[in-house]
């Protein structure tokens, strides 16, 4: 099958997430190529305050933008530079990136892209740090809800005790204790379960 689906383990020194000690996890992203940076959402599982100082003093973050501080962890709206940046990479190379999280001071792409590309690709990342793991297959994009038990458990906990409300009746901290994870964890799938069936919606729609 031309079309593959790419998960890649790539350690990045040159990078902020190379000195991150916690699991940290992209919930959204923005390139701006022409102004040479990127902007990321994360969640940071940890509420040590040294993970936030640690991205404020590296070389590659160029600004803070907001940082909120949650139950079990931090919320960080941030800057950081394109060029030299793994992001920067896979959009120059017009990826569809399915997810980014960094766990043990490496980061972990997932992504869909042409089997033309992957030898080029795989060069470019390795220009710009080891690469400990690389796994394809073909991607067989699925037409109907894959949601997991995880994310239909968090689904129908918030949708029950009225999170998805307006105005709502529980907050994030709430459906957290009664799911017994943390409020990252619980917004992490929660994120994930939404962006799943709206994509499926769309798609059915057109």
């Amino acid at each position: 099958m031309m079309i593959k689906k790419v998960d890649v383990k790539i350690v990045h020194e040159d990078c902020w997430t190379h000195h991150m000690p916690y699991d940290a996890y992209t919930i959204n992203l923005q390139v701006y190529p022409d102004k040479n940076y990127l902007r990321s959402r994360i969640l940071i599982n940890s509420t040590d305050k040294e993970s936030v100082k640690l991205m404020k003093d590296h070389k590659s973050v160029v600004k803070i933008m907001n940082i909120s501080k949650l139950k079990d962890g931090y919320y960080v709206d941030f800057l950081n530079t394109y060029k030299g940046s793994i992001a920067g990479v896979l959009y120059d190379k017009e990826v569809l990136v399915l997810g980014n999280k960094i766990k043990g001071n490496s980061e972990l792409w997932s992504f869909v892209t042409h089997s033309k590309n992957l030898n080029e690709l795989f060069e470019e990342l390795r220009s710009l740090g080891k690469i400990e793991d690389i796994r394809t297959e073909d991607f067989n994009p699925s037409f109907t809800l894959d949601l997991t038990d995880m994310e239909k458990k968090v689904l129908m906990v918030a949708l029950s005790k009225g999170y998805l409300d307006y105005p709502r009746r529980a907050n994030a901290d709430e459906i957290a204790r009664l799911l017994n994870i943390s409020k990252v964890t619980f917004l992490y799938h929660l994120r994930n379960a939404q962006k799943k069936i709206i994509t499926y919606l769309l798609k059915s729609a057109y």
